[in-house]
C-alpha cells in the first residue's frame, strides 16, 4: 500500500485567492512631509560631495588636529578626526535625544526603558573615547 507524505499533499486554500488593498480616503499630509524632507536629504547628500572643495594643509604637520606627526590627509590622521568627530559630536547629541524621548516616554506611560539605556550608552562610548583622546594626548611626550 502507498500513502504520500503530508507535504506532498495540496493545500485546502486556492492559490489564486486575491488580495484587496485598502487606501484611505485622505491625504496622511505629515507623513507624505516626512518622506519629501528625507527625500531632499538623500538628493543633498549625493550632490554635496559634488560641490565640496578639499581642504588643501600643505606638507607641515597639524598638531593638535590629527595624530602627532601626521597630515590630517592620512589615514591615521583622517581617522583620529572620525572618532573626534564621533566621540565629541555625535554620540553626545544622539544621546541627549534618546534620553529626551525616554523622558517622554516615561511621561506617556509607554516603554521607555530600551530608550533611556541607548542614551546612557551612548554617553558611555563617547566618554571612553575621550578618556582614550587623552591616553593617546598624554603618551606622545613618553620617549
Amino acid at each position: 500500500m502507498r500513502t504520500s507524505l503530508t507535504f506532498w499533499r495540496r493545500s485546502p486554500v486556492s492559490a489564486s485567492t486575491p488580495i484587496v488593498m485598502h487606501r484611505p480616503e485622505e491625504i496622511d499630509w505629515r507623513r507624505l512631509i516626512v518622506q519629501f524632507g528625507l527625500g531632499l536629504l538623500l538628493f543633498a547628500n549625493l550632490l554635496v560631495p559634488l560641490a565640496a572643495n578639499a581642504q588643501n594643509l600643505g606638507t607641515s604637520p597639524q598638531f593638535g588636529q590629527a595624530v602627532q606627526g601626521q597630515q590630517a590627509t592620512t589615514v591615521e590622521g583622517t581617522v583620529l578626526n572620525i572618532v573626534n568627530w564621533g566621540c565629541n559630536v555625535i554620540a553626545p547629541v544622539i544621546a541627549v535625544a534618546c534620553l529626551g524621548v525616554a523622558g517622554w516616554h516615561f511621561k506617556s506611560g509607554r516603554g521607555y526603558l530600551g530608550w533611556g539605556v541607548t542614551g546612557v550608552a551612548l554617553m558611555v562610548i563617547s566618554g571612553l573615547g575621550r578618556m582614550a583622546e587623552g591616553f593617546i594626548t598624554q603618551a606622545q611626550g613618553i620617549q
